[in-house]
């Protein structure tokens, strides 16, 4: 080897030494103190440790009494509740450590110990007990729900209680999620009308509250070891009257990351600019058949139901941006939803299975011969008619379901008689809506004097599997059972259910995963660049 190149090859290992020796302490750096963690552009010099959030018409930053969606976002990190959900719903302690289901209507709740409130006073049994008695003491609260079957809670000892229920409920520790607030804070002042900055147990605390901004900074006793060092050091929420301000302050790059439920948002705020996440919500639109009626009981009927309607057209047609084509409850990103139920339109298995079935295609029509009788396959649909947007939906699967020779009626109801019908379950098919818990409960489908009046001896002992166990891979198992049913029986057809979006400022870096019951998952590894 020449002087030349062995020069050169000294100085190719020279650079490579010095590239190792300047990653290896720059990652050391990134290590210390805060456990920061980079993306792959970004160096310890380019990082910005504050958020901006936005709140529009703030009420209340006190999450029991606010009726504002803005605030029961943020105060997720500010506010904690016995048991929290991680993106996939599933339950994880939080302010709780242990529950024990001693009979279907108790519960003994153990206490994480140790954890402080902002204030620095003791979290304890007192602070539980007084959430609890305020939320079902009569105030106006979203939480209303959360303790609809509590009948009493009672203190053990200062890091243990006990819930009575006048019901079982299944999954009622999913019921839990609602912030607990500090007794002893308030114990002077009346709670509804208290002016005090609200304290709470949470990752990040209020600073300050002035007229245009809410200042957050990190906790620093938080009580969570492995968060307790988030990159973010302070969070500002700025503060607006209006949600055309919020817009605008997004656009100007004032704000890291909003939710956003309109379905035309491009028309705010242009299309460029930032990064958008469309999420599930929990409002899910379904057809229930009752299997209790003549023809509707017929579980070939219905799956070749199922296989006509194509829900993408019903969302194209009917409903636009803000939905998409559902299939069940718990496809919203539940970690039960094991398996994918999707049924595409498929015309052609649809007339299949009718033709094994008995059923002929006759004069435009499907008909079938029943001692000596001639039964064409029709039904109605109930639809509420003070719902525009059902009755468009249910117009068009009865369109569909013409086009392939099902007679099918609409019938459009007052909304109290549609409620009773329901109730008495005087219809044949009926299109339903509701907004689903957070927990992975199937009993509106599958329990006892569900809406299609669908069971079985297997449905039966599956459900009572399912509502009285904690064990994940029975669950699983009885699960994907039920979800084999569900296809192949078909007593439900869903629909569609709303989305929402979050949209983030491009310069905010992070594992952002939002769903309906947390926007802030992983937010102690978020930061600007």
């Amino acid at each position: 080897m020449d002087n030349n190149s062995l020069f050169k090859y000294i100085f190719v290992i020279v650079v490579i030494l010095l590239i190792i020796f300047t990653s290896y302490i720059i990652v050391r750096n990134s290590n210390k103190g805060d456990n920061i963690i980079l993306d792959q552009t970004s160096t310890t010099n380019t990082i910005q440790t504050d958020l901006r959030f936005a709140i529009a018409a703030l009420d209340t930053i006190n999450p029991i009494l606010s009726k504002n969606r803005n605030v029961h976002e943020i105060t997720k990190i500010i506010y904690e509740p016995l048991i929290t959900l991680n993106e996939n719903f599933k339950m994880q302690y939080c302010l709780a450590e242990e529950i024990a289901k001693t009979d279907d209507l108790t519960y003994i709740v153990k206490l994480r110990k140790g954890v402080l409130w902002h204030n620095g006073e003791n979290f304890t049994s007192a602070d539980v007990k007084y959430t609890v008695d305020i939320i079902k003491g009569g105030a106006s609260t979203i939480y209303s729900e959360n303790l609809k079957f509590v009948t009493g809670l009672e203190v053990i000892d200062n890091y243990t209680v006990k819930i009575t229920l006048s019901q079982p409920v299944p999954f009622f520790e999913y019921s839990l999620t609602f912030p607990i607030m500090s007794q002893k804070y308030y114990e002077d002042e009346d709670f509804g009308t208290s002016s005090k900055i609200p304290v709470g147990t949470g990752l990040f605390k209020i600073a300050t509250i002035e007229s245009a901004i809410i200042k957050l900074i990190k906790n620093e006793t938080y009580w969570n070891a492995t968060l307790k060092n988030p990159m973010v050091k302070e969070i500002n929420i700025n503060l607006y009257s209006t949600i055309g301000e919020v817009y605008n302050a997004f656009k100007s790059g004032d704000i890291d990351i909003l939710t956003v439920k309109i379905s035309n948002v491009e028309s705010y705020i242009g299309t460029i600019g930032y990064t958008r996440m469309e999420y599930k919500t929990r409002e899910y639109d379904f057809l229930a058949f009752n299997t209790f009626n003549q023809t509707l009981s017929n579980s070939n009927v219905r799956k070749a139901l199922s296989l006509v309607l194509d829900k993408n057209a019903i969302v194209a047609t009917c409903l636009g941006n803000g939905y998409i084509a559902s299939n069940f409850s718990l496809d919203m990103g539940n970690w039960l939803y094991t398996k994918d139920l999707t049924i595409q339109s498929n015309t052609e298995e649809a007339k299949q299975i009718l033709e094994s079935d008995g059923w002929v295609y006759r004069n435009n029509t499907w008909q079938k011969n029943t001692d000596g009788r001639i039964v064409t396959l029709t039904f109605s649909i109930t639809v509420n008619d003070n719902n525009g947007t059902r009755v468009a939906v249910a117009e068009n699967i009865a369109e569909q379901f013409r086009n392939f020779g099902i007679h099918v009626n609409v019938i459009q109801v007052s909304a109290n008689r549609y409620v009773d019908i329901l109730n008495n379950k005087e219809y044949e098919c009926i299109l339903a809506g509701l907004e689903l818990g957070f927990s992975p409960s199937v009993n509106t489908f599958f329990g006892e004097g569900n809406i299609a009046n669908y069971s079985s001896p297997e449905v039966v002992d599956i459900m009572n599997v399912i509502n009285n166990t904690t064990e994940d891979t029975v669950l699983y198992e009885k699960y994907s059972r039920l979800y084999d049913m569900y296809l192949e029986e078909a007593p439900y057809i869903g629909l569609y259910r709303t989305t929402d979006l979050v949209i983030c400022n491009q310069s905010l870096v992070g594992n952002i995963t939002p769903n309906a019951f947390n926007l802030y998952h992983n937010i102690e590894k978020w930061y600007r660049q």
